[in-house]
């Protein structure tokens, strides 16, 4: 059995579905030197159970298994013979702890793969030994994430060359509350003086969903929509030109762990405005790194949004980007994986 690289297999690689995030980890395996065997629920394998079979002949016994998220994945591959680490994407522990689920059985993992101090005392309280525990924030690549780097050309947007930009790039779904920052933006007061130079600012939405309609519906609804750009998934490649363009980059999601959107806004000099999960407070502290309001509060976030489109917060963004540097450079942190999958093979084998 072979890698996708071709090369001997030495570590399985265990998903649902396939995205970017995953991309990242896969690369970031074969910059460790590690040769991973891929699996994915949904594209490899057609349930639990066949993924179960499948990553159990791939690791053969001897392999770390780097599985995640934890409910739809790392949960099926529970006593395999193999150590299996998991890997949390953030918002699966969260959400469970909100559910009050029992994740006692993460006990039972050779390792855990954390994002934020949040998710790792919901694993330390569910009983997994803190030895077992690795804390990997799902970081920036800074060489691609320049601090003040280039600007999109306003034009390709459909915007005024010197309006404010709010920006969201959460997928539409309920749990990222894009429909908060329509209502929020809504309620920001057009300026009195417009002019050319001094436009209103205007709402940029990027990914898409299953409420893409309804906020689409809302935004005209709220008489906005002549300032509301949709503009669908975002390429990576043009993250950073839209990112250094915006006044604000904005987020009202109700779960989070570390987000990579975050860290790369951070990293670009963007303004952040987030809702204060556990998640983000790791990150933002309000008024030094980027500006906070409680979640599901619009009258908060509305506020907010009228202080940072006014002006530029240097000192904040500036001490964004250095806590960015210091603890959120991906290839930096990476060698941390490297040590999860020896250890977590080490303790297989003790055990």
């Amino acid at each position: 059995m072979t890698s996708p690289v071709g090369e001997a297999i030495d570590c399985v690689y265990a998903t649902s579905g396939w995205g970017v995030h995953d991309e990242r980890w896969v690369a970031g395996l074969l910059e460790l030197g590690r040769s991973p065997y891929v699996v994915s629920l949904g594209r490899d394998a057609a349930d639990a159970l066949e993924l179960r079979e499948q990553v159990a002949a791939a690791a053969a016994g001897r392999h770390p298994v780097l599985a995640g998220p934890l409910d739809t994945v790392t949960s099926s591959l529970l006593g395999i013979d193999a150590p299996v680490v998991g890997l949390s994407w953030g918002y699966d522990l969260t959400q469970a702890a909100e559910r009050g689920d029992d994740v006692t059985w993460l006990a039972g993992l050779a390792g855990l793969v954390v994002d934020s101090t949040w998710n790792q005392r919901i694993a330390i309280d569910a009983g997994v030994d803190p030895a077992a525990l690795t804390y990997l924030p799902w970081g920036v690549d800074l060489g691609t994430f320049a601090y003040h780097g280039p600007w999109i050309d306003a034009f390709l947007l459909g915007v005024p060359p010197h309006a404010p930009l709010v920006v969201s790039l959460r997928a539409h779904e309920p749990i990222y509350r894009v429909d908060d920052i329509v209502r929020a933006f809504a309620a920001v007061p057009r300026r009195p003086d417009v002019h050319e130079d001094y436009p209103d600012p205007y709402l940029i939405i990027g990914h898409e969903g299953s409420q893409t309609p309804m906020l689409q519906e809302l935004a005209g609804d709220l008489g906005v929509l002549d300032r509301v750009r949709f503009i669908g998934r975002v390429e990576e490649a043009l993250l950073v030109p839209l990112l250094g363009r915006a006044a604000c980059y904005v987020s009202a999601s109700q779960v989070d762990g570390t987000s990579v959107t975050l860290l790369q806004a951070m990293a670009c000099g963007t303004p952040v405005v987030v809702s204060a999960t556990p998640g983000n407070l790791d990150w933002v502290v309000e008024g030094r790194t980027g500006f906070t309001f409680p979640t599901g509060d619009v009258d908060a976030l509305a506020d907010v949004l009228v202080h940072v489109t006014a002006r530029y917060p240097l000192a904040v963004v500036e001490e964004a980007r250095r806590q960015v540097e210091l603890r959120a450079d991906w290839h930096a942190n990476l060698p941390r994986l490297r040590s999860a999958l020896a250890a977590a093979a080490g303790r297989s084998r003790r055990g």
